[in-house]
């Protein structure tokens, strides 16, 4: 074999060099082209997770709020339910008692007494099994309480003008509507003598500190007083208050 002239390893050497450079175009593209195809895939999955977490919180929101809704419809409907149940059962009224009594003594004094213990006494409500007391709901019968000094009776029977008399014509008359209404009277005193304006032996006299008269409300439901006066008269009314 002949010896490669100086120009032949030239063009050789030329060839190896161009060879070499095609190779490592080709090895750098492929290598590019792979890390932004696993950049892509990084950048898509990355996406896909935000997304995936997105749609958990948009989730546990809706959780929550259909949560909320829930218990706001069932707050509503208990409160419609009270109300309708409200509505269904409006509050019964019976009369169950009522006394008119005619005055005893048309004095002046005696009819303000009368009118101011009657203000105290209207609408009071005396609660299922609960003790009225005459002495604590019109309190003490003095003048210092707007009271007036009016014809009574004394423990001997004798007639004195006294603070808050004519008080016993109410508390009479209420004993007498407590007898009709079948309820349990606890404490009671008769006069020390005969009193006309009401039957015999059917009267009650009250003495603020020392004589009371109370019952017991065994009528089974709320009662309600009803108490007016006239010139001429004094009326209690035992109303029952039913659900």
């Amino acid at each position: 074999m002949k010896n490669q002239s100086n120009g032949e390893k030239i063009v050789v050497t030329i060839v190896l060099i161009i060879i070499f450079l095609v190779i490592a175009y080709v090895i750098y593209t492929v290598f590019s082209s792979n890390t932004g195809f696993l950049e892509n895939n990084t950048s898509n999955n990355n996406t896909t997770n935000e997304n995936n977490e997105n749609n958990i919180n948009k989730d546990e929101n809706t959780d929550t709020n259909n949560d909320i809704s829930t218990q706001d419809v069932q707050d509503n409907m208990n409160v419609n339910e009270d109300i309708i149940n409200n509505i269904a059962k409006p509050q019964v009224e019976t009369e169950i008692a009522t006394y008119t009594s005619t005055l005893y003594d048309r004095d002046s004094n005696r009819v303000d007494n009368i009118g101011l213990a009657i203000s105290k006494l209207n609408g009071k409500i005396v609660k299922k099994d609960e003790e009225f007391s005459f002495n604590n709901t019109i309190g003490p019968m003095d003048e210092s309480n707007g009271f007036k000094k009016a014809v009574g009776f004394d423990t001997n029977g004798n007639k004195i003008k006294m603070s808050g008399g004519g008080l016993c014509q109410i508390s009479s008359t209420m004993y007498n509507a407590v007898l009709i209404a079948n309820l349990e009277v606890t404490e009671r005193h008769p006069h020390s003598r005969r009193v006309y304006y009401v039957p015999k032996d059917k009267d009650a006299t009250i003495f603020y500190g020392s004589l009371d008269f109370k019952f017991k409300n065994t009528s089974g439901s709320d009662i309600r007083i009803d108490a007016s006066n006239t010139n001429t008269d004094v009326t209690i009314k035992l109303i029952k208050l039913e659900q």
